[in-house]
């Protein structure tokens, strides 16, 4: 198994970190695979560059009693990377599900694979498996989480967390920060009553209310500082919206096709509804009118029901198949 590796102008994403043995496929995914990739010199950029990649485990791995990663699942985070990566039976069964995230790597443009092998393309070249209306489901029930979690931000906690963060790292107590001391963003108000109210608690209240709010996950917790501020600055997560937006549009092209457009044609209108430039009852409006489209493109669709289980199982079966058989050999070879 002879991988072609690539690089590109965002870094070398390859070489630069550090992978597991037995990589057989990596991408980009995200908004460099949509062509939505915000960069860092934006002032308003909170976007990492993601890739997910696919493992084949060792023998131990399929006839003893270990697991790859967590169930499965690997994540990596090095540097400007965010990188997640799936052993080859998690994968096909992610698949399977039709899960939008990994569907996609199926359909991203060569431009964006950076790491393929034979095994890679044999799974590329029967992507078809994986195709069927059951993709509507995964689709529409993603993007409706992205709808209800657009506005599940109180802007009183919002600010409540940004003003306790900023005095944690300005004491430099804050447990993200191992202690350095960080000055106040150029943005912090510090006359506002959040802010008042954080600079007069000792450092065991602070921390104590800092980890309520971060313990509060997807309703707040997940969102990075700067993400925060945009959100209160628009009224709502336009990040959100416009994966709302997207993965309505792509379900529907799929439904219709069987095709998966990964890289946007509308990219330009998506970046716009990121950026927070679309108010947030036109976004509704056109999300109400694309979930009614998606659900009478799935009622038409020429797509079979299921996935094609039987097959995909074989596939999965020929590549892992092939990889012991490749790590056998080099073993065999290192020995002789």
């Amino acid at each position: 198994m002879s991988p072609i590796l690539k690089t590109t102008v965002l870094g070398d994403p390859v070489s630069s970190v550090s992978y597991p043995a037995n990589i057989f496929f990596l991408g980009y995914r995200g908004s460099i695979a949509h062509g939505m990739f915000v960069p860092q010199n934006n002032p308003d950029s909170i976007d990492d560059i993601d890739l997910m990649g696919f493992v084949f485990g060792e023998p131990r791995h399929y006839f003893g009693l270990h697991e790859w990663g967590s169930r499965g699942t690997r994540e990596i985070k090095q540097g400007q990377y965010d990188v997640v990566l799936y052993e080859a039976r998690k994968a096909v069964s992610l698949l399977l599900q039709g899960n939008p995230n990994i569907m996609s790597m199926l359909w991203i443009e060569p431009k964006h694979r950076l790491i393929e092998t034979t095994a890679s393309r044999t799974l590329l070249e029967n992507r078809n498996l994986f195709a069927g209306r059951h993709v509507y489901n995964a689709f529409a029930g993603y993007a409706y989480q992205q709808l209800t979690k657009m506005e599940t931000c109180d802007p009183a906690e919002l600010r409540g967390y940004l003003a306790l963060t900023a005095e944690a790292k300005f004491r430099g107590i804050h447990p993200n920060h191992k202690g350095e001391r960080i000055e106040y963003p150029e943005s912090y108000d510090a006359s506002t009553g959040e802010a008042r109210n954080a600079k007069a608690h000792s450092n065991e209240v602070l921390l104590t209310h800092l980890r309520r709010y971060m313990k509060k996950g997807e309703n707040i917790g997940y969102l990075g500082d700067k993400r925060k501020q945009l959100v209160l600055r628009d009224g709502y997560d336009s990040k959100n919206a416009a994966h709302l937006i997207r993965l309505l549009r792509m379900c529907i092209e799929f439904m219709s096709t069987g095709e998966m457009i990964v890289e946007r044609p509308d990219a330009e209108e998506l970046l716009s509804i990121k950026a927070g430039k679309w108010p947030l009852a036109d976004v509704k409006t056109l999300s109400d009118q694309l979930f009614a489209d998606a659900r009478a493109a799935r009622d038409r669709s020429p797509l079979p029901p299921e996935p094609n289980h039987e097959e995909a199982e074989k596939l999965l079966i020929s590549i892992v198949r092939d990889s012991l058989n490749s790590q056998r050999r080099t073993v065999q070879e290192a020995t002789a």
